[in-house]
């Protein structure tokens, strides 16, 4: 039973080596999928070929045409030289799997059998101690299987990414050669070309890319151009200039588009060049695997020697080793092989590192033509431009002069006219205030200074408009600026509004004489927002409309002076108050004064006694703006006649006393 059992650990340890070189082996797993011996060493030595594929500086499209063909020929190959060998690499893997799981039971068997000898008082020493290395070399064994199992099982995943990538990378291939070739056109960027309308379906199926995502194989889209000015308003030249910053912007584009279709199939290769690197460590990890192996073997060979073991069985061990030996050089062969395919890989890489660079120059020269053809679109359209400036003046210039001269003519019409309107307005009214007090003048200044700043607002608006400025803009942000300053300035609202009252009740006009807040003055000027006003000493007082309370008008329709006369008890009143009528009347019907009293004079004879004598009151009516003048003249007039009738006024006397030395008054 010993000797049996020590064949089935050598068949197993031999059917492990075999199975581990078989997988190593590209020319065996060439055979096993039926593609012959060559197919691998084709694909190994198109690798070399692989790394010029892509054309160099300079490089003509026929020359790239072919080179890329060349490139698509050796990935199919390779393709199907990795589908044989992870067809191997599966059939193999079973392989390991069932003779793991075999040598597994048989280690358990063993396992089993030793516990129970060890456990047998009366069992043999040396039959125990060949039992427990009988299990040693299971174990040993079992662990092998197991490495070179799991080796085995990420080769195959490895693998069949590695289809994937290269099945991906020969489709970006293809669709780089279609373009080359015209089989598949060019298609332009959304918004530098019409497109032709599609139904709603296809629209949903096929959702443009995100804007600035450059997508491998669909071209970059664009959203489209917007320009303020129409075509009908562009001159030639700027029309020239739009169409070439057109074209250029399509040049950058495709340029883009062609630089990152390109940086997908060099990530293509990259990809390659890291799944062979992961096959490469995956091989070196297996003959490391083998390289144990047959120490191993070897060493139970030399132990079977010392246990003088029979020949034949010593001999099968060394045919063992010896076809183990042979495995372990083809597997060293065949890493060799994949270390020279993966530098080739390397070198076509370098080349691509480099034609990246001149297709890189290549978008930024784009790039700069057409910044310059941006610019140049720029400088056309400037309006500092002297043919922007020339066909500004020719197109919009008549229109704005002609909104100038309109303002202008209305400003002068306004000037002009507008104190005759006002005072035709003032005659029609029917009121108990004179033509001659102002009325006219105060609505004329008030109804000027408004009409005045709409005019100007709006002719500055036309003139905007006609220059081509959009108006809307500028109502709008007149609109937040005046709710801003409404809400920030509602005393100057205030103001505004207290002055139109003011203006439409007519309390005061240019000229009169008022007083305002403790202030007396002449009206020097009214409007909406602020009263100015002129004392007697000829201090100017501006008094916001919407701070005025209260108002004492002096002149307002008609005026009357107030006169109150002191003469002596010893008077005759009633002759007194003939001469002050008699002066009134004189006064009258003076040539000089004529027009400035109205009706005859009021006497309201004796007012009240005093202590210094008798008071006689009168008034006069007189215009508005003739109150004061009367009242001096009057009291010029009163003086001069009692002088010449001995009529004597009187006034509160105060008598001093002083006492003399003696202390009796003087």
């Amino acid at each position: 039973m010993m000797a049996r059992m020590e064949l089935k650990g050598l068949w197993i340890a031999v059917l492990a080596a075999a199975a581990l070189a078989l997988a190593t082996s590209p020319i065996a797993v060439a055979q096993h999928a039926g593609t012959g011996a060559d197919a691998g060493a084709d694909a190994d030595a198109g690798a070399d070929a692989d790394a010029d594929a892509d054309a160099p500086e300079g490089a003509s499209d026929a020359t790239r045409v072919v080179r890329i063909r060349r490139v698509i020929t050796l990935d199919k190959q390779r393709i199907s030289w990795l589908k044989g060998e992870l067809a191997s690499r599966t059939r193999w893997f079973e392989d390991l799997a069932t003779g793991m799981e075999e040598l597994g039971d048989e280690r358990t068997k063993k396992g089993a059998e030793l516990e129970a000898l060890e456990a047998d008082p009366k069992a043999d020493p040396n039959e125990v101690a060949k039992l427990r290395q009988e299990v040693e070399e299971l174990q040993e064994d079992y662990d092998l299987f197991d490495t070179q199992t799991d080796l085995a099982l990420k080769a195959e995943k490895t693998i069949r990414e590695q289809i994937t990538a290269l099945e991906d990378k020969v489709a970006k291939e293809q669709h780089a050669l279609g373009r080359l070739t015209g089989k598949i056109p060019a298609e332009l960027p959304k918004g530098l070309a019409a497109e032709p309308a599609q139904s709603d379906a296809a629209s949903e199926e096929a959702q443009p890319p995100p804007l600035g995502v450059p997508v491998p194989g669909v071209p970059p889209t664009l959203p489209p151009a917007t320009d303020d000015k129409s075509s009908s308003e562009m001159t030639a030249a700027q029309l020239q200039a739009k169409k070439v910053l057109e074209q250029k912007e399509l040049d950058v584009e495709l340029a883009k588009q062609e630089l990152s279709e390109f940086i997908e199939r060099k990530r293509a290769l990259q990809l390659q060049i890291e799944f062979e690197q992961e096959l490469e460590q995956g091989d070196h990890k297996e003959l490391e695997n083998l390289k144990a192996a047959l120490a191993a073997m070897e060493a139970r060979l030399e132990k079977y020697r010392e246990q003088d073991r029979s020949k034949e069985r010593i001999s099968r061990r060394e045919r063992g080793n010896r076809d183990l030996e042979k495995f372990i050089k083809e597997a060293e062969r065949t890493l060799g092989k994949r270390a020279e395919y993966l530098q080739s890989l390397q070198e076509r890489l370098a080349h691509l590192e480099e034609a990246q660079l001149r297709i890189t120059e290549e978008v930024d020269a784009a790039q700069a033509e057409a910044e310059k053809a941006n610019r140049q679109v720029m400088w056309l359209q400037s309006p500092i431009h002297p043919e922007n400036i020339a066909h500004w003046a020719k197109e919009r210039g008549p229109r704005i002069l002609l909104v100038i001269v309109a303002a202008l003519f209305l400003l002068l019409f306004l000037r002009l006219s507008t104190r005759r309107i006002a005072r035709t307005v003032v005659r029609s009214r029917r009121g108990d205030r004179s033509e001659g007090t102002g009325r006219a003048d105060t609505l004329a200044f008030s109804f000027q200074s408004a009409a005045r700043v709409l005019i100007v607002v709006f002719g500055v608006l036309l003139v905007l408009q006609e220059a081509g400025v959009d108006i809307k803009t500028v109502l709008g942000g007149a609109a937040i600026i005046g709710v801003a300053i409404a809400f920030g300035a509602q005393d100057l609202m205030k103001d505004y509004f207290s002055g139109f009252l003011i203006l439409l009740e007519d309390q005061y006009q240019l000229g009169d004489l008022v007083t305002i807040s403790g202030v007396t003055g002449t009206v020097e000027s009214v409007n909406m927002r602020v009263t100015v006003l002129r004392d007697l000493e000829g201090r100017v007082h501006f008094m916001p409309n919407g701070n005025i309370d209260h108002v004492t008008n002096r002149t307002y329709a008609w005026g009357r002076p107030v006169f109150e006369v002191p003469v002596r008890f010893d008077e005759n009143v009633d002759r007194v108050m003939e001469v002050l009528v008699e002066v009134a009347k004189e006064l009258s019907e003076d040539p000089a004064w004529k027009g400035a009293t109205i009706g005859e004079p009021d006497m309201l004879g004796v007012d009240k006694f005093t202590d210094y004598g008798i008071v006689i009151k009168f008034m006069v009516k007189t215009q508005p703006d003739q109150l004061f003048p009367v009242r001096r003249e009057m009291l010029r007039r009163i003086a001069k006649r009692f002088n010449e009738l001995g009529i004597q006024i009187t006034v509160p006397q105060r008598l001093i006393v002083r006492d003399g030395p003696d202390g009796e008054p003087l």
